[in-house]
């Protein structure tokens, strides 16, 4: 009987949801929903609404989304990348620490956007993960955009329907973009005030959905079309890129920059960070990196950064071809860490655009880039 009670509750709390109100799922309701469910759960695959939204012609301001930035501060982003939350297996245990962590780090920096790169969620059950996920996004109060990694779409959640979930929190800014291009394709736009009555964009971040290994040939093009929109609306606006797997420039970069000899970068490379593993870009069957040509529609547009995450254990920023490629720091314990990279990545927005990138921890800043490039 009681147990009858308490699933009725639930069920109710999940109709509110479903009849277009957001409602936050406590952790103790999801647990016993999720034990209740379990089987069926399972056995379920749950899928979302495809978008319908098209892209062409002459980009519009309703073509991204705007936030705004006061003339007299910065603008703070943190990000977060690799969250790994999964319903059934250890990683529900382990989000307890990345719950902790991104907590401490909001707390700590006060950001006005929080961007989250990728492999959010992941294992073969992921409908009370990605739950999870957006009820920590959503106590934040503040505006957070995502994207999607080659994990999220692993389990019984398709990406639709992860979007889905997503875009009921009143803060969410997703928006999944033309359908042939995967989920997750949107502009974020960041302005402030300029003086005369008017807005002067800033920053302009590119979202891009990179699949399994990279973005598909649609989608560069429809770089090209959002980057030449926005130089027409925002002059100098600076274009930044953020994804979830790195660029084969990455690759080329790290070549290019690392003493394999001494085991550091090349005195005078500007290069910073670590390299704990390979760079996990696309490959050709001979494992050689693939290029996509976005990096060169980047270079075309006068983009002078690309964020992604990915790679565990990875964090170095270099600048390759005039072009500054980070990975941002992993936040938790699950799917492969280090304790030395566990945290999140703030990027410090001025007038001018980015001015500062840092790693940081819970309990210390881990490198810091000072972008005067």
């Amino acid at each position: 009987m009681r147990r009858k009670f308490i699933a009725a509750v639930l069920a109710l709390s999940v109709a509110a949801s479903a009849a277009g109100g957001y409602v936050p799922m406590t952790g103790i309701k999801q647990a016993i929903r999720s034990w209740l469910d379990r089987d069926k759960v399972l056995s379920t695959h749950f899928a979302g609404e495809a978008s319908d939204e098209t892209w062409g012609g002459v980009f519009t301001p309703d073509d991204m989304v705007t936030l705004k930035k006061d003339r007299d501060r910065d603008f703070v982003i943190l990000n977060l990348t690799d969250l790994h939350f999964g319903d059934y297996d250890y990683r529900r245990f382990t989000a307890w620490g990345v719950i902790f962590t991104a907590k401490q780090l909001v707390k700590r920096f006060k950001p006005d956007l929080i961007t989250v790169s990728g492999d959010i969620v992941c294992t073969d059950s992921t409908v009370y993960s990605v739950q999870r996920f957006t009820d920590l996004m959503e106590s934040f109060g503040v505006p957070w955009a995502p994207v999607f990694g080659n994990h999220d779409d692993e389990g019984n959640c398709d990406l639709q329907y992860l979007a889905d979930v997503m875009r009921k929190g009143p803060h969410c800014i997703l928006r999944k973009g033309p359908a042939s291009m995967g989920v997750g394709n949107y502009v974020v736009g960041i302005a402030e005030d300029d003086g005369r009555g008017g807005e002067k964009l800033v920053e302009a971040l590119v979202m891009m959905d990179s699949h399994h290994a990279a973005c598909n040939a649609e989608q560069v093009e429809w770089f090209a079309w959002a980057a030449q929109g926005l130089r027409r609306l925002g002059g100098d606006v600076e274009i930044t890129t953020m994804m979830h797997i790195p660029l084969a420039q990455y690759q080329y970069g790290f070549d290019e920059q690392w003493d394999g000899e001494k085991k550091t970068w090349k005195s005078g490379s500007g290069a910073v960070g670590t390299c704990g593993e390979k760079v996990c870009c696309a490959r050709d069957a001979d494992g050689a990196p693939v290029d996509n040509g976005l990096f060169a529609q980047i270079k075309k547009a006068g983009g002078r950064y690309v964020f992604c995450g990915h790679d565990h254990l990875n964090n170095f920023s270099l600048v390759y071809d005039g072009v500054r490629l980070t990975y941002m720091m992993k936040i938790g314990r699950a799917s492969g860490f280090s304790p030395l990279l566990n945290g999140g990545t703030r990027i410090v927005v001025g007038s001018g655009g980015i001015v500062r990138i840092s790693d940081e921890s819970v309990l210390r800043t881990v490198l810091a880039v000072e972008t005067n490039e």
